[in-house]
């Protein structure tokens, strides 16, 4: 199940009993400077995203673990490189979608084409969530309770990308600004997860916005237990037009391919693990 399918379930199930806090580390206390600052912050970011009405964007994807390579000096490199795109349309509407991928062969010791092996793929039209589970030849239709409809997107685990709003980041997640000295262009924010549903799917995020006008520019995502991590780059010629009968198009239920099975999931049943973890590309380095 996709992160964003279980992050809506698990938060509609949350609605009944109190969320649990997540077993993470916290946090120093920020100054009253440094908490002005971030209120500032998040204030102008959540007035940004609501004048965004529709969004898409391509994005480059690295992933790294413990099978990723060394370069000479030691370094991790990336153990998968994709490409892939990202839309949105206010309020619950979103498609996301790995196109092309590479991974690193250890008797090669280079990095090749995934063939034949098709990438992450989800569409949310606000009523339903559909996945696309390649690996099972399956297309996964799981309905979003009544309460989820009309914020799924913005509610569900990457709300840093989706409608982000102050008052439901400070809610969720401790943060404080990490902007590097010297800096200008970008503004740097680190995220810990306050609750077990969020602290599940990582242990950490760091965003880096563009400073002149608050759109993402590259996240990290740091997995659970360890220092794999995810990392976006996110195209800078963000499209913000709505494409009309294009943007129908993407948030419409898909077709089931070919030789692949429809699968409609009972959302009052608990999840499925997610097969794995939607994450970002290592932040790339400032300067």
């Amino acid at each position: 199940m996709s992160l964003l399918c279980a992050a809506a379930i698990a938060s509609s199930a949350s609605a009944q009993p109190a969320a649990q806090p997540a077993a993470v580390p916290q946090q120093r206390a920020l100054s009253p400077e440094e908490a002005a600052a971030l209120d500032r912050l998040l204030a102008a970011w959540e007035t940004r995203n609501a004048s965004v009405k529709t969004w898409s964007c391509g994005f480059y994807k690295w992933e790294y673990n413990a099978w990723s390579p060394a370069d000479a000096g030691g370094e991790r490199l990336a153990f998968s490189e994709s490409t892939g795109e990202i839309k949105y349309a206010t309020p619950d509407k979103g498609m996301f979608r790995v196109k092309d991928s590479k991974q690193w062969n250890g008797e090669t010791k280079r990095y090749e084409p995934r063939v034949g092996e098709a990438g992450e793929h989800w569409v949310c039209n606000g009523t339903s969530i559909y996945e696309f589970r390649h690996s099972e030849r399956q297309l996964r239709e799981t309905k979003l309770p009544p309460e989820m409809r009309g914020k799924a997107i913005s509610d569900g685990p990457l709300p840093f990308v989706f409608g982000a709003k102050s008052e439901t980041l400070k809610k969720r997640y401790t943060m404080r600004l990490i902007t590097p000295p010297g800096v200008n262009d970008q503004i740097w924010l680190e995220a810990l997860p306050r609750f077990q549903s969020d602290a599940a799917n990582f242990s950490k995020v760091e965003l880096i916005l563009q400073a002149r006008d608050l759109m993402p520019f590259a996240m990290q995502i740091y997995k659970p237990g360890g220092q794999d991590r995810d990392v976006y780059q996110f195209d800078p010629k963000t499209n913000l037009i709505d494409k009309g009968l294009d943007m129908l198009r993407d948030f419409s239920r898909p077709m089931t391919p070919l030789g692949y099975t429809f699968i409609l999931e009972d959302s009052q049943s608990p999840p499925e693990p997610p097969q794995r973890a939607a994450g970002l590309p290592a932040l790339p380095r400032a300067g």
